[in-house]
């Protein structure tokens, strides 16, 4: 692995991103040096789905997305922590971004050796081009990133509020979910939007499931549910109170 000293790329859009690569061991407070992350005055973590879906799912998702949580991290310039690949609702998000703006800093956090930016070509998953910054994590399969990922997540979150947001969530989400109620944080599950989010939002309903981790998310985890047919409006008042700003964000 390379030192801590991240280069900086550009994209065929025209934005410049930072790429920082680590090691699964690297100290974070170094990490957060070489990013160069501004102080955040408060931190959104999306996680989700990076798979094909229905159209009709995507078509939601992307309305709720990109003129909720995507346009008050732009207008309020939040720091925002993804997955980083431009697939799935990451790709949405970054949709957001392309039409609102980026916000003070949008970190992607992903497994170095999956993925591909501008000055590294190849057959991986690519970076997606409205992130500011990427942090590449040493390893070999999806989910060796998650640790590093809220590692950093709790650093900067030390002196200012934070929230989880989880979209059509898969298997590495519920690892995700799981760092989220071992740190105390509240999370937002679109309901509708399928997979673990939805199971999770059942099992607190009271469906029956043999799945420990599940359960114990749904028992133990500050959760939060918002429709995915609800207005966007809802949902930035919803992330906006709980970020300790003014309701009234956009």
């Amino acid at each position: 692995m390379r030192s801590l000293q991240g280069e900086v790329t550009r994209f065929p859009n025209g934005n410049r991103a930072r790429v920082l690569q680590v090691s699964r061991y690297a100290p974070i407070g170094e990490v957060v040096e070489a990013l160069h992350v501004p102080p955040p005055r408060a931190v959104l973590i999306c996680n989700g789905g990076t798979g094909a879906m229905e159209p009709g799912l995507e078509a939601q998702l992307a309305r709720i997305l990109q003129n909720g949580p995507a346009r008050l991290a732009a207008e309020e310039q939040l720091t925002v922590i993804t997955g980083g690949t431009d697939a799935g609702i990451f790709h949405l998000l970054g949709q957001g971004f392309a039409q609102w703006g980026r916000p003070a800093a949008c970190i992607g956090v992903a497994v170095d050796a999956l993925v591909t930016w501008p000055d590294r070509p190849g057959d991986g998953v690519p970076l997606e081009p409205h992130h500011s910054h990427f942090c590449l994590v040493e390893g070999r399969d999806w989910g060796d990133e998650t640790e590093t990922m809220y590692t950093l997540a709790a650093r900067l979150a030390a002196d200012c509020p934070s929230l989880a947001l989880l979209a059509n969530a898969g298997e590495i989400a519920v690892r995700e979910m799981q760092a989220n109620v071992a740190q105390g944080r509240e999370m937002i599950l679109l309901a509708g939007s399928g997979r673990y989010a939805d199971t999770v939002l059942e099992i607190r309903k009271g469906e029956q499931t043999d799945d420990a981790r599940l359960l114990e998310i749904a028992r133990s985890g500050r959760i939060i549910p918002y429709d995915i047919g609800q207005s966007p409006s809802g949902l930035v008042q919803c992330i906006a109170e709980r970020l300790q700003m003014r309701p009234d964000a956009t």
